[in-house]
């Protein structure tokens, strides 16, 4: 997983487009030298770079999907717009006294602006684009998912394992049954994972646990959703569904969310560490006064 507090492309950014994912690494590398270039003179240069080559890629990318009629394109154009008017709002409030403040922004806009791009809206556009059975190839759980919480990790490998039952069917009799068996199951695992998710995030004093909670009814309602629309869907209809329910949803909420709760405990780790290696030194000054007061 990508480190909590710095600027990484990580592989499970990848979308598996040549050329979009070498212009996504490139925004990521622009963004790297913009925390490389914190309170130098290149800093607002490097800011401006960024900008004019995600219009760039914007472009870029709005060209392509115009070339499979992207169902969504009016959408996703917007939401470029959007992410452009952001950035030029940082470099129109830029502040050369303050750039830790601007460094925050630039940092905010990568993990939460970027990357849910990328791991949702891009992400749409792929499997609008995809055959069913390359979809299905690539759905599977990847070492990369570990947030290192043992209970987590386990829960997240278990929904899983319970998900790629849904597109075993092809021996089953009933197959629509079947699936909706599968995704019964899927469904109340996954309340019981994110109800032991958020008894631990109250446990560490998680400061966004509405806010994930909120994110947990999300994906519920959205399975509940589907679980629904089954009988008026086909098998290679509800496969698409669930492949980026998945895909999109749940494997970007491990990712993006659940790891910042993974930051949060590192951080409170890191500052008792702290508070220990200060108590330590005032121990020691203690003893130091002690042994100075005995000698005279």
């Amino acid at each position: 997983m990508n480190q909590c507090n710095s600027i990484e492309w990580s592989e499970l950014y990848t979308l598996g487009d040549e050329k979009v994912d070498s212009e996504h690494k490139k925004l990521f590398e622009l963004a790297k030298s913009i925390e490389e270039n914190r309170g130098s003179i290149n800093f607002k240069n490097t800011i401006e770079e960024l900008v004019s080559y995600t219009k760039v890629h914007f472009a870029n990318e709005e060209k392509y999907m115009g070339t499979f009629q992207y169902n969504k394109l009016p959408e996703h154009k917007k939401i470029h717009k959007a992410i452009v008017a952001n950035l030029q709002n940082i470099i129109s409030t830029f502040n050369s006294s303050d750039d830790e403040q601007t460094y925050n922004k630039i940092l905010d806009f990568v993990k939460n602006g970027l990357v849910q791009h990328i791991m949702i809206e891009d992400k749409k556009v792929q499997h609008f684009k995809r055959d069913i059975k390359v979809l299905r190839n690539m759905f599977t759980w990847k070492d990369d998912y570990l947030l290192e919480n043992k209970e987590i990790d386990d829960d997240h490998q278990k929904l899983f394992m319970i998900a790629f039952k849904a597109f075993s069917h092809e021996d089953k009799e009933e197959p629509k049954k079947h699936i909706k068996g599968v995704i019964l199951e899927l469904n109340q695992y996954m309340k019981e994972h994110f109800s032991r998710e958020e008894d631990f995030m109250d446990s560490i004093g998680y400061p966004l646990l509405e806010e994930h909670k909120a994110l947990h009814e999300r994906i519920i309602d959205q399975i509940n959703e589907l679980l629904h629309r089954i009988p008026t869907m086909s098998l290679v209809e509800f496969e698409r569904e669930l492949l980026a329910s998945i895909d999109i949803w749940l494997v970007n909420h491990i990712i993006h969310e659940d790891h910042k709760i993974i930051c949060y405990l590192k951080e409170q780790e890191n500052a008792i560490d702290l508070d220990d290696l200060d108590n330590m030194d005032e121990n020691i000054n203690s003893i130091r006064d002690i042994d100075a007061a005995k000698r005279v």
